[in-house]
């Protein structure tokens, strides 16, 4: 599987996959059922993915000794794609987002007025993209109890030259390795 160089403190808790060959023999029966039943192939691809890295994570950590044993409904998964990439965490919310241009017009429709303002101060490279990634893996930490990704606070503490640390969410800019790959930016919940 083709994992993402992540920094030390966070491999505990997360993988990033890209590019896998999908490995029906990693799924029970009923999740086959489940992903089957996905109309479009490519949404079964993403889901397939997601749930591989979820549980590629689980072995890593010695929870499984086979990936088929990881239901990933039993564990407390975090779950992020945008093709080729996916991502998992355990026990903290995870978002993945190849790098694309997004209007920062647009940043009102998830971000606060202080927010906005603290993105618009913000230097590091496609920082619109940084903020949407933080806010979808802390919305993803809180397991749904907050409506929309407006309302999930955030509060931009450093700027490193490759990503953002916020009050309990990192994000991280990763170039791709190869001309075929794209860049991404992955955010994770401490």
């Amino acid at each position: 599987m083709n994992a993402i160089a992540l920094p030390e403190s966070w491999r505990e808790h997360a993988i990033v996959t890209r590019d896998v060959a999908i490995a029906r023999d990693w799924f029970t029966d009923a999740e086959l059922a489940e992903a089957d039943a996905f109309r479009l192939p490519k949404r079964r691809e993403e889901w397939m993915h997601a749930r591989m890295a979820a549980k590629q994570l689980a072995v890593n950590r010695g929870l499984a000794s086979h990936p088929r044993e990881v239901l990933v409904t039993r564990v407390r998964f975090s779950l992020s794609h945008s093709h080729p990439y996916a991502a998992a965490a355990i026990g903290r919310g995870i978002d993945v987002q190849v790098i694309r241009e997004i209007s920062e017009s647009a940043a009102h429709l998830f971000l606060s007025d202080e927010e906005a303002e603290a993105m618009r101060a913000c230097s590091v490279e496609h920082r619109l993209l940084h903020f949407w990634c933080a806010k979808e893996a802390a919305w993803k930490a809180q397991r749904g109890e907050v409506p929309t990704l407006k309302q999930v606070p955030l509060k931009l503490i450093d700027i490193q030259p490759h990503g953002l640390r916020f009050d309990g969410v990192e994000t991280l800019w990763t170039a791709a390795a190869a001309a075929v790959q794209r860049d991404v930016i992955i955010a994770l919940t401490f």
